[in-house]
């Protein structure tokens, strides 16, 4: 931008370098409050955890309520988020989405091990699938906010 301006006026570089400069400053703040809080990612393996030990709780239990209120703390949990640092979650690209659908399905397979488990007769073991589940779910949180912050802070 700033090679296209006419040699003969000097006050229009100027200009141009302090924008190209300010757009270089707002970036990095963009870049620096897209740092996820540290409560995102552990919270979002805990939900992921309480889900895949629902089938360790008795048959009485209510688990419509325990799934219902997951949801719910899920949503309040991303809304927390985007308060906090002022960015959106919807805009995943194909990392993102890819990172996503991973946390999904992993969440997924660790809550059919802890159904298989429970009908098994090993309701003890799902505690190996809630541990499996939360750090899978905590490290795919954590390796998704560094790819939407390189995203923004490498935008050339």
């Amino acid at each position: 931008m700033e090679n296209n301006l006419p040699s003969g006026r000097p006050d229009q570089r100027n200009n141009a370098a302090i924008l190209l400069s300010s757009l270089e400053s707002d970036r990095a703040c963009l870049a620096k409050r897209l740092r996820e809080p540290r409560w995102f990612a552990p919270g979002l393996g805990a939900l992921a955890a309480l889900f895949i030990s629902t089938p360790a709780l008795p048959e009485s239990f209510n688990r419509g309520f325990v799934l219902t209120s997951l949801v719910m703390m899920s949503i309040f949990l991303v809304l927390g988020y985007q308060r906090v640092t002022g960015i959106k979650l919807l805009g995943f690209r194909l990392c993102e989405g890819a990172l996503f659908a991973l946390a999904i399905v992993t969440t997924l397979f660790c809550f059919s091990v802890s159904l298989g488990l429970a009908a098994g007769g090993f309701p003890w073991w799902i505690m190996a699938s809630v541990i499996a589940g939360f750090l899978a779910a905590t490290g795919l949180a954590l390796l998704g906010a560094s790819s939407m912050r390189g995203r923004v802070s490498n935008v050339d």
